[in-house]
Parts: structure tokens; sequence; C-alpha cells
């Protein structure tokens, strides 16, 4: 077992542990995009599984960045657009601008905190 660090995912065990959480979001996350998206569902997960990825990021930065990538990013944005596409006329008019305007913050938090930085 290899050690670089103190902190709880500084070894090869609990950077795996951790890396198979991220990998059960992801999987997850895409298999039910595809579902909503195929069966025009006005519900979704896409936006907080992201969110979940980000958090975990922020503890976890590295195994989020070898287990996220950005190609996987902009998979689930797309995923995502598609989805409100699809389905913004049945999203209830007082909030469908605002759901899309919180993905696109998410989205954008994301970008920001996980794929930019170091």
């Amino acid at each position: 077992m290899a050690y670089w660090g103190s902190r709880s995912a500084d070894n090869d065990y609990a950077f795996d542990a951790v890396g198979a959480y991220i990998c059960l979001i992801k999987e997850r996350m895409f298999r039910d995009s595809e579902t909503v998206i195929e069966k025009s569902f006005s519900e979704q997960g896409i936006v907080a599984s992201i969110e979940c990825l980000r958090l975990l990021a922020r503890q976890f930065p590295k195994c989020v960045k070898v287990h996220f990538r950005r190609k996987e990013f902009e998979k689930a944005k797309e995923a995502f657009d598609r989805w409100y596409e699809s389905v913004k006329h049945q999203l209830p008019q007082e909030y469908r601008e605002a759901i899309k305007s919180n993905a696109d913050s998410e989205f954008q938090l994301f970008e920001d905190e996980v794929l930019s930085s170091g």
C-alpha cells in the first residue's frame, strides 16, 4: 500500500474506494439521463449528480479528476440540454427558467472549481 500524504484518501486503498463512489455516481447519472431523455420524464438527476461530484472534489480533488474528466462533463452537460429542450414545455412555468439557470450555474461552478483548478 502506497501513501503519498496524511489525508484520508492519500493512499491507494482509500483513493480506490472514493473512486468507486465517483464511478457509481457517474454511471447512474448517465444511465438515468438516457432514461429521462428517452421517456421524456419531466424530472432529472443530472444536475444533482454533478453537484455531488463537485462537492466530493472539494475533499478529494485528485479522485474526481481521475474518475470524471472533461469529456464526461461535456457529455453530462449535453444530456441536460437535450433533456431540457425536450421537456421544458412540461415543466411548471414558474420554475422553467430557474431550472435552466440553476443548471447552467452548477455546470459553470463545476468547470471553475473542478476542471479548471490545478
